[in-house]
């Protein structure tokens, strides 16, 4: 188990829940805001597809892709395509959007080779056209990475007991990840610095976006297969 410092005690931020919704998607896993921000990406990991509802979970469609221990997706919006990690082969996986068709696959360098301790948390960034990627524990690791030089970098993290989703707030310039075991979501700066922590209502929270102009956090739980959304009151 990664150690989990203990700093000066963390400011407490307020979350509000408004609303949750039963998906027909087994143990979610990982979570992204589709193509125009209207849509949501979902892995699963029993069924390995990845899915593409509304904002209120609500099936879409089902895309062609069937991976292996599918933790985590997000979508590239500079190059219109979906990413998503496979935990045990601690791979990155490039698809088409139209069709959830497999492109390319990536390997990514961890500091650690558990097979379920690996790779669980994906999230593109059009600042700097690289994926921030988590790894779950043993060590927990926050990579960041792009096709052209791989791991550009990697940062051990200990704020923690795991780590299981993050999201690029792009427009403010903030992290946002998810411990499940912790029952916590931190924003953060670029550099993991954790700024405020925030209590979840139990564990296995394992995908998260946020909608930073209307101060929205969806998340979904592999455990309960709900999306949950929570309005940042600070």
């Amino acid at each position: 188990k990664t150690p989990v410092d203990n700093p000066p005690v963390k400011p407490t931020g307020q979350l509000e829940k408004l609303n949750e919704f039963d998906l027909d998607i087994t143990e979610p896993s990982g979570l992204s805001f589709g193509a125009d921000g209207t849509s949501l990406l979902i892995v699963s990991d029993n069924t390995n597809k990845v899915y593409e509802t509304d904002l209120e979970g609500n099936l879409i469609r089902e895309l062609h892709y069937e991976g292996m221990d599918l933790e985590g997706v997000t979508f590239n919006t500079d190059e219109q395509i979906i990413a998503v990690v496979e935990e045990r082969k601690r791979q990155l996986v490039l698809l088409d959007y139209p069709e959830g068709n497999e492109l390319e696959r990536f390997d990514i360098i961890t500091g650690g080779t558990s097979d379920n301790k690996g790779l669980e948390g994906i999230s593109y960034s059009k600042n700097n056209s690289a994926y921030y990627i988590v790894n779950e524990d043993a060590p927990g690791e926050l990579i960041i990475w792009n096709k052209a030089f791989g791991n550009i970098s990697t940062t051990e993290l200990h704020f923690a007991s795991d780590y299981s989703a993050i999201f690029v707030d792009t427009k403010n310039g903030l992290l946002w990840i998810v411990s499940d075991e912790s029952q916590a979501l931190y924003k953060c700066d670029y550099n993991a610095n954790v700024l405020m922590e925030y209590e979840l209502p139990g564990v296995k929270f394992e995908g998260i976006v946020v909608d930073a102009d209307q101060h929205l956090v969806y998340l979904v739980n592999d455990k309960t297969f709900k999306l949950y959304i929570f309005k940042l009151l600070n």
